[in-house]
């Protein structure tokens, strides 16, 4: 169980973390960014910010999104977020796709910084809206449930 301060953590304390680390985790690629990379380099670093987003987008929408479509009659609220994986998405595949090393690392940085402004949509829109709609129970039983899926071996 994740606890801090005592208090077990709801899934919105837990994603807003991942968050955190994420966003640390990309000023690191950026900062190998600004140095010429080949385009393989690249490749390699999108592969691995690939990686992260596909386990934290599985969480949100396994956990966050799919607990709050259930609570919710509309998806509206959650559209733009799943345009914005598609955005994201879309960057790292041309990524993949281009030869150019320098066009690798332009369309890396824009998939980096549209991610970290969906950090921030969720955090100011979503999260909120997912504390407002369910039970503190709820959050914390999901916030649990990421701890056991996350658990380190013993």
């Amino acid at each position: 169980m994740y606890v801090i301060n005592n208090q077990m953590v709801s899934i919105t304390k837990v994603l807003v973390m991942e968050h955190a680390i994420y966003n640390d985790v990309f000023d690191q690629i950026e900062r190998l960014l600004s140095t010429p990379k080949s385009t393989a380099e690249v490749k390699t670093l999108a592969s691995f910010v690939e990686g992260l987003l596909n386990t934290h987008g599985e969480t949100e929408t396994n956990m966050a999104y799919s607990a709050l479509d259930q609570a919710l009659a509309d998806r509206g609220a959650l559209n733009r977020l799943y345009q914005d994986h598609h955005e994201i998405d879309d960057h790292l595949k041309r990524v993949h796709q281009t030869e150019d090393p320098v066009e690798a690392r332009r369309l890396l940085k824009i998939a980096l910084a549209v991610t970290r402004e969906h950090f921030r949509r969720e955090e100011k829109t979503v999260f909120p809206l997912l504390e407002n709609t369910l039970q503190s129970e709820t959050l914390t039983a999901l916030g649990s449930k990421w701890t056991e899926s996350h658990a380190l071996p013993r």
